[in-house]
């Protein structure tokens, strides 16, 4: 409470500008230093349908809420994650409150093609639009990468599934065990419905082909947590795929190279080092994440790069690396990683986990010939519509990898898009979310009343 006071209630919140999902920052900060916790979680909750695991999975310093905070100028920004984790842990644990309103059945039905963030977001919205969604994952469990991408410490399947649970209960439908292109074709999800939304996410591993790459022991970290997470830790633990051995080196420099490194340490109790080509300052990685690593013990070895992979009896016992200099700057404004000539050097290794990016997953554009675009994302315009009628999409398969937050913002975008689309609401008439989420609240005019309006005033039905 005594944080959350500490908001400074500006009358233009660029914390909540920045926030993909444009949750209710001001009105959540408000209402906890008032101990109304109820009204605190029914602000969030109003466009965020998965609040416990943004709130645990958002990098807020990295240009999210925190870091466009006010007291970020004096080095303090008021802790919007924590607070978002405790008033989501409260409303789980103390005090469970009703789901937002659903309008009346409208008659049409919305297929949604993957049960991940982007998926879940959109169904969540389309049912409360008075729509039947149904959600076709084809793993065991839906949350798509929040559920087998982010490891257990760092976010917990209970939180994930009760969120699940929740939209559920508001009437979507999630079918697991379902892929289409095999179990379904996209003709038989359009026969049954007046639209689809793809948003199957990223999954196609990028190549980094290196001689050697092929020898037993040398893995994709991303199948790697996957395969760890995917039907639960002691699943995995019962009935182990990797033998990583004590003395392990993982490629990769972003989130998922420090969740593989990290599980990887729990897993193998033996010594892990993080190798990245660049330095420290220029890892995409959360920071936050970093110094937990370095906690744990995960050793990192900055500037360097595999050349290649030496086996002994088909098995990877050292890799030759690359050692590294920085360049100049590279489209992306980081400066560019060059060898240094006569730098290689040796890193014994029993098992090498590489996580160096993923594309968009490209199945279901390849099978029925979709209009892609770099990577093989489904190309789309302006309306989230593919290059097949009816047919939508959103989320990390138009993209490439992106963060959670992000890729439901894209879902929910997508799904105000199909809503229009199947009530026939001319382009003109589109209703822009960012408008009427942030717009609409951060006048002068809405700060100043909003103590004096009601809670239907200020989180009107969609």
């Amino acid at each position: 409470m005594l944080e959350a006071d500490r908001c400074a209630r500006c009358l233009n919140p660029v914390c909540i500008a920045v926030c993909p999902l444009q949750l209710d920052v001001s009105g959540m900060c408000d209402a906890v230093a008032n101990a109304d916790f109820a009204t605190a979680y029914r602000r969030i909750r109003e466009t965020n349908a998965l609040v416990g695991v943004t709130a645990r999975c958002c990098p807020q310093m990295q240009g999210l809420c925190e870091d466009a905070c006010v007291w970020h100028l004096d080095g303090d920004p008021v802790s919007i994650g924590m607070i978002q984790r405790f008033v989501s842990d409260w409303e789980q644990v103390e005090s469970r409150q009703e789901n937002p309103p659903c309008l009346p059945d409208t008659g049409k039905r919305i297929s949604i093609v993957g049960a991940g963030p982007a998926g879940l977001a959109a169904g969540e919205l389309l049912r409360r639009y008075g729509h039947s969604a149904t959600i076709y994952e084809e793993l065991p469990f839906a949350g798509g990468t929040a559920w087998y991408g982010i490891p257990d410490y760092h976010l917990p399947k209970g939180v994930l599934q009760y969120e699940i649970d929740r939209i559920e209960e508001q009437g979507v439908e999630i079918r697991t065990g379902t892929k289409i292109g095999k179990d379904l074709s996209l003709s038989d999800l359009l026969e049954r419905s007046d639209a689809v939304l793809i948003t199957t996410g990223a999954k196609d591993v990028s190549k980094f082909d290196v001689p050697g790459a092929d020898s037993e022991g040398i893995y994709d970290a991303y199948q790697f947590l996957e395969d760890v997470y995917v039907l639960g830790v002691d699943h995995y633990i019962r009935n182990p795929l990797y033998n990583l051995g004590r003395n392990i080196l993982v490629i990769g420099g972003g989130d998922s190279a420090l969740d593989a490194a990290r599980t990887a340490l729990r897993l193998s109790k033996g010594k892990v080092t993080l190798v990245y080509r660049r330095t420290e300052s220029e890892m995409p990685a959360d920071p936050f994440i970093i110094e937990e690593a370095k906690e744990e013990g995960i050793e990192f070895k900055f500037l360097a790069s595999p050349r290649c992979y030496v086996s002994q009896n088909g098995k990877v016992n050292s890799t030759t690396m690359i050692q590294m200099k920085l360049g100049a700057p590279d489209k992306t404004g980081r400066r560019s990683p060059e060898p240094v000539e006569g730098g290689d050097f040796s890193m014994t290794c029993d098992s090498v986990l590489i996580a160096i990016g993923r594309g968009p997953n490209s199945f279901i554009q390849k099978k029925y010939g979709m209009k892609t675009g770099k990577n093989n994302a489904i190309e789309i315009d302006g309306q989230h519509r593919t290059s097949i009628p009816g047919v939508f999409a959103a989320g990390d398969v138009t993209t490439g990898e992106t963060l959670v937050v992000k890729a439901m913002s894209d879902g929910r975008e997508a799904a105000q898009r199909v809503h229009e689309y199947v009530m026939k609401v001319p382009i003109e008439r589109h209703v822009s979310l960012y408008d009427t989420y942030f717009g609409k609240r951060s006048t002068i005019e809405y700060r100043e009343k909003m103590l004096g309006f009601t809670e239907e005033q200020l989180c009107p039905p969609v």
